[in-house]
């Protein structure tokens, strides 16, 4: 085999945005003595990632339905990428750091516990696909269409809600059928009844389909 790679700089200072994630890295296996650490023999408690993740890896969007804004506090979460899966955006640029440790392995056996209790690592992501900005949306449900994680058409710029709402800190989108273009969504969102309201993270790509909305 032929090794080719050179040492030539390959990294260019033009970024897309940074942003601190939540790393799912699967189910947290505990133990309450590891790995020997000192020359005195002392060992200390020890938690392993099923799937972890590290500085300078790639990593996909989460796309359980348990990442909701809601239950994230607002941050997006990232996954080792899946083979098959279109949820790759960005690359790690930090070392990860815990939030909180599980004091049992069933504990973290799920994301969604693991969110609940803060079970997880984080770290700054940089995010690529095309992504010029990161907003925090407040999305109008019609009560038919939710959206997955990831390029969706399922969210569309909503002229109504934008028009009638001083706010200037969250951007106004709404749930329709799918013409949607230019938004990642960071967040699941259910259908819903019609009229209801969910906050989602999202990052924009492309210029936005606008719908009258509400």
């Amino acid at each position: 085999m032929t090794d080719s790679t050179d040492n030539i700089g390959g990294h260019y200072k033009h970024h897309g945005p940074i942003i601190t994630c939540i790393l799912d890295e699967g189910a947290i296996t505990y133990a309450a003595a590891g790995s020997t650490f000192d020359e005195m023999g002392t060992t200390s408690k020890t938690y392993t990632p099923a799937t972890p993740v590290e500085r300078g890896n790639m990593v996909a969007i989460s796309n359980d339905v348990a990442c909701t804004w809601a239950a994230t506090d607002g941050l997006p979460v990232m996954e080792k990428p899946v083979t098959t899966e279109s949820f790759t955006v960005g690359r790690v640029i930090s070392e990860p750091t815990w939030v909180n440790k599980p004091g049992s392995s069933a504990a973290a056996d799920t994301l969604a516990k693991r969110l609940a209790g803060s079970f997880f690592r984080i770290a700054l992501v940089e995010m690529y696909a095309g992504i010029t900005a990161i907003l925090k949306a407040e999305v109008y449900l019609d009560g038919t269409n939710g959206w997955e994680v990831g390029q969706t058409a399922a969210l569309h710029h909503n002229i109504t809600g934008d028009y009638a709402d001083d706010n200037t800190i969250e951007i106004q989108l709404v749930s329709a059928a799918d013409t949607g273009t230019g938004i990642v969504a960071f967040h699941y969102g259910a259908d819903g009844e019609a009229g209801d309201q969910l906050n989602c993270l999202v990052g924009i790509n492309g210029v936005l389909y606008s719908v009258t909305g509400a």
